[in-house]
């Protein structure tokens, strides 16, 4: 049986489809907040998996029990094979209580039941690139240690988790995922929160055809976006037991830059601008301005705008090459973003969900 945390959120409903595409004679077993059922029987019977799913209600930070019954954890226990830890706060203004109750002792609890599965053959942990906080330069796979700091506690709390999952893979075969910053599908466009570059975007949109614009420092750092189509390829794809041990970056191969990024939004949008470059601080006490709040600006968000960064992906690379999986760039799957928020701006929540 396959663990799976996440469902019904926006990563974990999309990778449970690729997987049951992938496993077709296995069945899913789905740890959900009881909050989430209707959504989550929902979602299994729209991905046609209503008969191979089984819900359990519990919660990754009620303890190692995980907030199930002790005959039911029991059951479970002996049932795992392959894991998948996607439950998270993916919220850059969430709180330090929250985030740790989620992100760090969430994650020790998962891990102490997987400790229970005997029959466990891999697990598969959802990081991500920004554990290397404030660090700068090129950042590789094997690395995560450092003292640069953090710009939130959503990356600190990713960065203790996976402090945790890496001291229990002696115990644990795990391969370890981090991703960028994720977005909706390549094809269609679709996602299910508009965080992120869609702050961004809601903005250009209001903004009229010709205008002056800020743009944080130089403008010439990438901003590593990817499309959660080839997120939740990867995972399904990579997470084997041959691979226990790897971290991989699945990063963009060739990230824009930010003023790239915008640039190519105002293409898409049909609009022009002249950019006036600002400091960093300057850039944040902008956007918390009356206006700055008015036209819906993220204060958290303009830290990701200006920061040398470079992920290396080598390992991601090859491993993904031996699957035939390519990661698509952002100029071919931008226009479908755009799309997208223009026909279901108001049908898309903003709140975080974990």
């Amino acid at each position: 049986m396959i663990f799976l945390t996440g469902v019904p959120g926006f990563l974990g409903t999309r990778l449970l489809r690729r997987l049951g595409r992938r496993h077709p004679g296995q069945r899913f077993a789905l740890l959900i907040q009881p909050k989430f059922r209707a959504k989550a029987e929902k979602k299994r019977h729209d991905l046609g998996l209503a008969g191979r799913t089984e819900l359990f209600e519990g919660d990754i930070t009620a303890g190692p029990g995980l907030g199930l019954a002790e005959a039911q954890r029991r059951r479970l226990a002996g049932l795992v094979t392959r894991a998948y830890h996607l439950a998270a706060v993916y919220d850059l203004a969430a709180t330090r209580e929250v985030a740790r109750a989620v992100n760090v002792e969430g994650t020790r609890h998962v891990l102490d039941f997987l400790e229970a599965c005997e029959r466990l053959d891999v697990f598969a942990y959802v990081s991500t690139a920004y554990v290397s906080g404030k660090r700068t330069g090129r950042v590789r796979e094997d690395e995560l240690r450092h003292d640069a700091g953090f710009k939130n506690h959503y990356e600190r709390t990713k960065y203790e988790a996976e402090v945790l999952v890496q001291e229990r893979r002696g115990r644990i075969p795990t391969v370890i995922y981090r991703p960028g910053i994720v977005v909706g599908d390549s094809a269609t466009g679709e996602t299910e929160k508009f965080d992120g570059p869609y702050f961004l975007l809601k903005v250009l949109r209001r903004l009229p055809p010709y205008t002056l614009m800020t743009r944080v420092g130089a403008g010439d750092k990438p901003v590593s976006v990817v499309p959660v189509d080839f997120v939740t390829e990867a995972m399904a794809a990579l997470t084997e037991p041959a691979r226990a041990g790897r971290t991989f970056h699945l990063t963009a191969p060739d990230p824009l830059t930010a003023h790239e990024m915008i640039s190519l939004f105002l293409r898409l949008l049909g609009k022009r601008a002249v950019f006036v470059p600002v400091p960093q601080a300057v850039a944040r006490t902008l956007v918390q301005t009356p206006m700055g709040l008015l036209l819906g600006l993220s204060p958290q968000l303009v830290d990701y705008f200006d920061v040398p960064v470079y992920y290396d992906r080598r390992r991601a690379e090859a491993a993904l090459a031996e699957e035939g999986i390519r990661c698509p760039r952002f100029a071919e799957y931008a226009p479908q973003m755009v799309g997208f928020l223009e026909e279901h701006e108001r049908d898309v929540r903003a709140e975080a969900m974990y």
